[in-house]
Formats: C-alpha cells, sequence, structure tokens
C-alpha cells in the first residue's frame, strides 16, 4: 500500500521520534500503511470491523467503570482491569488522549486471554491500527474476535 507523507510522519515519530518509547510498532518492519492493509485483510474474511472489535472491547472496558475489581460477564468472562496514572497520546496526532489503564478478558470456556489498553480501542475504531507484530499491545483481530466472541453481524 503507498504510503503519503502523513503517514510516513506519524511512522517516523513511531519508529525513532517522541512515540517510540510506546513501542507502537514493536519489531514490524513494514511499513505503517501496510501493517493496517494487512489489519484489515486479517478482518475480511471473518466478515467484521474495526468498530465491531473496538466496541466489544469498550463493552468489556466499561463492565469496570464504576468498579475496576475482577468480574464475570455473560456467565462466560473474567474481566479484570489495572487502573495506571497518567495519560498517553494517539500517535495519529488527532489530541486524543486515554488513560493508560489496562483490560484483561478471559473467556472461562477456552481459558484464552486477551489484554489492551484504553488507547487500543481508539486506535482500531478510529485508524484501524492494530499495532505491529511485537508491540507490547498488539491486538490481533482474528485472535480478538475468537477470545471475545465477536460474531458477523450479518
Amino acid at each position: 500500500m503507498k504510503q503519503g507523507p502523513n503517514f510516513k510522519r506519524i511512522e517516523d515519530n513511531m519508529r525513532s521520534g517522541p512515540l517510540a518509547a510506546h513501542q507502537f510498532l514493536g519489531t514490524d518492519t513494514r511499513t505503517l500503511a501496510d501493517v493496517i492493509l494487512h489489519d484489515q485483510l486479517l478482518l475480511e474474511p471473518l466478515g467484521l470491523t474495526n468498530q465491531d472489535i473496538s466496541d466489544r472491547m469498550r463493552y468489556f472496558t466499561d463492565k469496570l467503570a464504576d468498579n475496576p475489581g475482577p468480574k464475570n460477564a455473560d456467565h462466560k468472562f473474567r474481566v479484570e482491569r489495572e487502573e495506571h496514572k497518567g495519560r498517553i497520546l494517539c500517535p495519529f496526532a488527532d489530541n486524543v488522549q486515554a488513560s493508560k489503564s489496562i483490560t484483561r478478558v478471559t473467556n472461562m470456556e477456552s481459558g484464552k486471554t486477551v489484554v489492551w489498553s484504553d488507547l487500543n480501542i481508539h486506535l482500531i475504531a478510529s485508524h484501524g491500527f492494530y499495532e505491529g507484530y511485537g508491540a507490547p499491545f498488539r491486538v490481533d483481530p482474528a485472535e480478538y474476535a475468537e477470545v471475545l466472541e465477536i460474531k458477523n453481524p450479518k
């Protein structure tokens, strides 16, 4: 996928600029545009959208909005949240800041667990960005769809 100058600037900031410490691209050597395209191609056969994934993540994150203690959800999921001080800026320079809190969901039937930050929800919903391979908070769309039981809405 051809990458424009705006994406190139954002990618440069993610790799060696002020955002490099957050490791949004991890060890991935592909361009930012190719990282995003690859994940969109993973969603196609599932019949899911970025909004489907981010909405489900938000659903579980919101379960603990008033009470951060561990909680069971829908008789099948264990939801936990780690609160961390501070906020993190969106690397796409859209003036969005998210808390540094982390949500962990375990599917009690499969035993599989997925983890995301509050910023991941925004990155997926607004930018279709699931982070690069090797990134600490990489969200694999197919894995998250399976663990969180996100179904094709059609």
